[in-house]
């Protein structure tokens, strides 16, 4: 796997870059000013009331959930597409591998030992999200430097088996995220209730 790792260049910086904004995401909630951590506090608040007093609005929810995730996917999928669109893909890779750790430590930072399972449960669907944008990045940023190679430096590729290949990327990102929307929306509130309420 080392071994693996030290040929692809690629997969490599993507790991490092993750691995580097997922830390600063742990560490960041102890920097922002206090303001911010009373509005963080008070949203992750009115989360948990929300779901102890069945106050959810679960389709409008979903659709929400739906369209980020969905529209997160396609952007990444047509940037690749494009030569300019690879500091945009690891623009977006960075934030969301920032935003799961920061959510994460933010729930546990404002409620303390009971957080801790509060904020796995609730991670588990941008754990997914995040492992979607991981793949399609890395698959996307391949894309967009094998068309750099094939216009530029002439190189050959068997173009119809790597598109089909990536619109096939795309089908499953969708599907996953649809799943993990689902798993969001309605899977995750009634297990914190059922377990804290």
């Amino acid at each position: 796997m080392i071994k693996k790792l030290k040929n692809n260049k690629l997969l490599t910086f993507l790991l490092i870059l993750g691995s580097i904004f997922l830390i600063l995401g742990v560490f960041y909630i102890t920097i922002i000013n206090n303001e911010n951590k009373t509005i963080i506090k008070d949203n992750i608040n009115n989360y948990y009331i929300a779901i102890k007093n069945n106050n959810i609005k679960y389709t409008t929810t979903l659709i929400k959930t739906i369209n980020s995730n969905i529209l997160t996917n396609i952007l990444i999928w047509l940037l690749g597409i494009s030569l300019i669109g690879v500091i945009f893909i690891i623009l977006i890779f960075i934030f969301k591998c920032f935003l799961s750790t920061f959510t994460f430590t933010s729930i546990i930072y404002n409620m303390g030992l009971k957080g801790l399972l509060l904020g796995v449960i609730y991670a588990i669907p941008m754990i997914i999200n995040l492992i979607v944008t991981f793949f399609l990045a890395y698959y996307s940023l391949s894309f967009s430097i094998m068309l750099f190679n094939y216009f530029f430096r002439k190189k050959d590729y068997n173009r119809k088996l790597i598109v089909k290949r990536y619109l096939k990327l795309l089908t499953i990102s969708l599907g996953i995220s649809l799943l993990s929307s689902i798993l969001e929306v309605f899977i995750v509130p009634k297990v914190i209730k059922l377990i804290y309420f």
